[in-house]
């Protein structure tokens, strides 16, 4: 969860209130956040994804502001609608952008460190690394509107990138600037890199690296410019609500920006309050609280919430335009207990008692573990995702596979149908290690059958040494089932990764549950393994619905 370092005394500036550590630690308690730490003027508190208007001061101080009965009145702007043009060459290349303006703010250090702080908290969490949204703040004094949105060649953009001292084109900038680099993999390949520009053809910014060092803000700036881009349309609305409303807690109003794309034209930021219904029953049910509705409209009010009177038992409630936790009508009933308070609330026992067990699954896996553990066997742990060559390759999960639609990588594209794989990789990636090595993971694979992806576990197990035999693994397949159930039993068999003779399939009451066996050369020599090497792969999730057999 996102970790927020505000300043005590502006915190209390913004509330409008004085109170005391203990008391301001009981409301952001009460606000479902935690306090982490107090170090000097600092104070560090922990918060739930789901709350971005929490990712700063500003919104912790409308929160708690709310949570005492004094709300700050909504401000807009009478100024008229600034413009902003969207150009055709940004389709397909980020083809989205919203747009604010905030007029007569009052910005200190102090601002300036949570506007900083709030962005690369959006940006990290629901912007996706800067992939989905891109937030850009202005000083509006040093730039003419209207604005214009476009895609250039690289070798065409040319500005002074933030705290840099020189100029630079698209391509200079991805290379020798931080961001550049660290956000270079975004624009990577595309012949044209967005920009942000204004009527006199000064450059804003190159989304979603960096902006120019022209525009900066300053203690001193009054006026600002706030523009998102991205690729998701819902992203960017939501990093433009929470941010400039958290801007307009330091004072100033809100000024609209009129989108205008080839197609179709926008007004933003949409500042509109989502209408949910409450049932007044629905809170006794989840709550247990015996509320009534004048108590529940001033309860919604102080989580900043619009209720109707509730007449007829039933509520009509409006979410502001920064709250995107608010799905569904538990979502009311959770704000309606906060506001309560949960320490109000007296706990009640339930009317039967039950006695909680592990699932025979669980129970399964927490003695095979421990087994292979003690037949001197290292667990390790991989990734679900694989690559389907090396899958082909260890010729012990040909597929079909589980693809992943549209994978970052190609190492991770598909889901693996087996723990070969990877056990090979490790043994690979691990050669220059003295043997033997005596290496197992119990995992989850899914298989393709009969057009369905179906889901197992698997207990997978590998010795490489020196000089190795089908009877040891043979002896170690035997050891973990004789300890799990009964009546074990082998048949010999054909498989693709295993030495011809010298492999078998593994038989529990006379049903097949896995393979044993010494791999083939050619497999170890692809994962660039040079000794020999015997592997068993047991399919733990069959074992397991045999509950008569397990010994518990």
């Amino acid at each position: 969860m996102p970790t927020i370092t505000v300043n005590i005394d502006d915190l209390l500036s913004l509330i409008g209130a004085k109170l005391s550590e203990g008391e301001l630690g009981s409301a952001i308690s009460s606000l479902k956040c935690e306090t982490e730490a107090v170090s000097g003027r600092d104070l560090t508190y922990e918060v739930t994804s789901d709350r971005p208007d929490l990712f700063s001061a500003e919104g912790l101080a409308r929160a708690i502001r709310n949570l005492l009965g004094k709300p700050k009145p909504e401000t807009s702007s009478a100024k008229s609608p600034l413009l902003l043009n969207v150009g055709r060459t940004v389709k397909g290349i980020r083809p989205f952008i919203v747009a604010a303006a905030v007029y007569g703010s009052r910005l200190n250090e102090d601002a300036l460190k949570q506007i900083m702080q709030l962005q690369e908290r959006l940006h990290g969490t629901y912007a996706a690394g800067r992939r989905k949204a891109s937030i850009g703040i202005y000083d509006l004094d040093t730039v003419k509107p209207p604005f214009a949105y476009e895609a250039l060649p690289p070798e065409k953009i040319s500005f002074v990138p933030l705290e840099e001292g020189s100029r630079m084109d698209g391509k200079q900038i991805l290379e020798n600037t931080l961001k550049g680099r660290e956000y270079a993999p975004i624009l990577e390949g595309l012949p044209r890199y967005p920009v942000l520009l204004d009527s006199e053809g000064q450059t804003l910014s190159m989304p979603p690296i960096i902006n120019s060092d022209a525009t900066k803000l300053g203690a001193g700036t009054k006026n600002l410019f706030i523009d998102v881009t991205g690729t998701s349309e819902p992203a960017i609305n939501l990093c433009l609500n929470v941010i400039s409303t958290s801007i307009l807690e330091r004072g100033g109003t809100l000024g609209r920006v009129d989108v205008v794309y080839p197609d179709r034209r926008l007004e933003t930021p949409r500042m509109n309050w989502t209408p949910f219904h409450l049932h007044l029953e629905t809170i006794h049910e989840v709550s247990g609280l015996e509320l009534d509705a004048n108590s529940v409209r001033n309860l919604l009010g102080r989580m900043g919430l619009r209720a109707s009177s509730g007449r007829g038992g039933i509520f009509e409630v409006l979410v502001p335009p920064y709250r995107f936790d608010i799905m569904h009508e538990v979502d009311l009933v959770e704000d309606v207990i906060m506001a309560y308070g949960l320490n109000e609330i007296e706990p009640q026992y339930p009317l039967s008692a039950a006695i909680g067990k592990r699932l025979i699954g669980s129970r399964m896996r927490a003695k095979a573990r421990d087994l292979m553990v003690g037949m001197g066997f290292q667990e390790i742990s991989t990734y679900m995702l694989t690559n389907k060559e090396a899958s082909a390759k260890s010729m012990a999960d040909p597929g079909p596979h589980a693809e992943i639609e549209k994978p970052l990588s190609t190492e991770y594209a598909a889901v693996r149908g087996s723990l070969v794989p990877k056990l090979l990789l490790f043994l690979g990636s691990n050669s220059h290690h003295p043997c033997p090595q005596r290496i197992f993971e119990y995992g989850d694979v899914v298989n393709i059958r009969d057009g369905r992806a179906v889901a197992s576990t698997l207990l997978s197990a590998a010795i490489s040494d020196h000089s190795i035999s089908f009877e040891e693994i043979q002896a170690v397949s035997s050891s973990l089932i004789r300890n799990l159930s009964t009546k074990i039993s082998y048949e010999a068999s054909e498989e693709g990764a295993f030495i011809q003779g010298r492999c078998a399939r593994v038989l529990v009451e006379g049903k097949p549950i896995g393979v044993i066996g010494e791999t083939k050369p050619a497999v170890l020599l692809g994962f660039g393994i040079s000794n020999p090497t015997a592997i068993m792969e047991l399919e733990m999730s069959k074992l397991s619905t045999l509950e008569s057999l397990f010994r518990g």
